[in-house]
């Protein structure tokens, strides 16, 4: 009786956006909510937002309800999920609940998804330099992704690499791992009435929150190396809030280390996302020098732009980009150098990367990563578990924590003393 009424109601899903800040979370988002909400106009949305940002930036739609829940650190986003989350669920007769972050509640009394989208909760931050408060950030979260995993229904991942290594190192059965790539609408970017973002000479581009394994160091010290020879390079401008403070200053002070050429670098910090495509149009070239990813949207983004694209050579990006990038080895300035060289002065290689690329990016729209995420909610909600996930009603509330989830405070309130 129960699929019976949901059918004939559509669907009721709520998607926990809490984790969401910027950077890949807040473009998610922004881009599949409102195509979810045009292609099931008859399903509801209940969207949880941590970040005002997010809230504002989503289209109003007629069957979208988003819910600001307030800014939340991580001891309140703990007692959100395993406190409020499943008593929202439950009063709001969600079908499904779709965390797309790696926290996902226990007791939503509907089958659960959770997305696993940042590596750095999987890989511990190894080689992040991180302080003694952010490892004990990064561990309790990774416990936290590990609870969902055995708990969660499904678990999506962002590319085949990241449900590869991810899933793995995790121990996570294949049956339950979901890929869905991200996607972009593509005609806002080749809009060419829009007006290109002034500056006085041609750039080099690239835009990421600034984190230590956003590689933003090597890729100044790239720069310098090639305008050492080559004084016709044009300038570099690096767009990105800078939410790693330490990652923040090993940037500038490289930029400082140029002596001279310091003038030609621009740290311009964080821009609004909707003025971000002035900067794509106007740039000779795109560089995404990132080490750890499991996407990488400004890959799309550049494409998406006729941008020629060089990238870091690692398996995501060439799943990702194709052909329609000239790669390198992230850890060598110098071999960065090279392929900014090649693709700016080699004759051809920027034009042959710029219609490689608009080939390459038809393949990812956010109408087909909506229309995939929408099949996994839909079987979800009709019942089709396949027997693997863990039965969430032997789980326990987290005002009386299993064995398990009592270290999980302690780190939580470890990570966030003095903050």
């Amino acid at each position: 009786m129960r699929l019976r009424e949901t059918d004939a109601r559509g669907r009721r899903i709520v998607i926990d956006g809490s984790m969401a800040k910027g950077g890949g979370g807040f473009t998610y988002l922004v881009n599949i909510v409102p195509e979810l909400s045009r292609q099931a106009p008859r399903h509801r949305f209940k969207v949880l937002c941590a970040d005002a940002r997010v809230a504002a930036a989503l289209a109003p739609c007629a069957n979208v309800e988003v819910e600001y829940l307030g800014a939340l650190g991580l001891l309140d986003r703990l007692r959100f999920t395993y406190r409020r989350a499943g008593r929202l669920a439950r009063e709001w007769g969600a079908d499904v609940y779709f965390s797309a972050g790696e926290m996902a509640p226990l007791d939503a009394g509907c089958p659960t998804m959770a997305a696993f989208r940042n590596p750095n909760v999987f890989t511990l931050g190894e080689g992040q330099g991180l302080t003694w408060v952010q490892r004990a950030r990064v561990f309790a979260l990774n416990a936290l992704a590990r609870l969902s995993a055995r708990c969660a229904d499904r678990i999506l991942f962002v590319s085949r690499d990241s449900a590869s290594w991810i899933g793995d190192a995790i121990g996570l059965e294949p049956a339950r791992r979901k890929v869905i790539h991200h996607g972009i609408d593509v005609a806002p970017w080749r809009d060419a009435r829009e007006e290109r973002e002034p500056h006085e000479r041609g750039y080099i581009l690239s835009v990421s929150s600034v984190y230590p394994y956003k590689n933003y160091v090597r890729l100044i010290e790239a720069w310098v190396e090639l305008a050492k020879r080559r004084p016709d390079v044009p300038d570099l401008v690096i767009v990105g809030d800078e939410p790693d403070a330490a990652a923040a200053a090993a940037m500038r002070e490289a930029r400082d280390a140029a002596g001279e050429l310091a003038e030609g670098i621009h740290l311009l910090g964080e821009v609004p996302y909707a003025e971000i495509r002035r900067y794509y149009r106007g740039a000779d070239l795109f560089v995404f020098p990132s080490y750890l990813e499991t996407f990488g949207h400004p890959l799309l983004e550049a494409m998406a732009a006729d941008v020629p694209l060089v990238a870091a050579d690692i398996p995501v990006f060439r799943e990702i980009a194709g052909d329609a990038a000239f790669y390198a080895d992230p850890f060598s300035p110098s071999e960065l150098a090279k392929a900014i060289e090649e693709a700016l002065f080699a004759r051809g290689a920027a034009e042959a990367l710029v219609k490689r690329g608009r080939e390459r990016v038809t393949q990812f729209t956010w109408r087909r990563s909506a229309a995939a995420l929408l099949a996994v909610l839909d079987e979800l909600a009709a019942g089709d578990r396949d027997g693997t996930a863990a039965p969430v009603a032997e789980a326990v509330p987290f005002a009386a924590p299993a064995p398990e989830l009592a270290p999980l405070r302690i780190a939580a309130r470890i990570a966030t003393a003095g903050a």
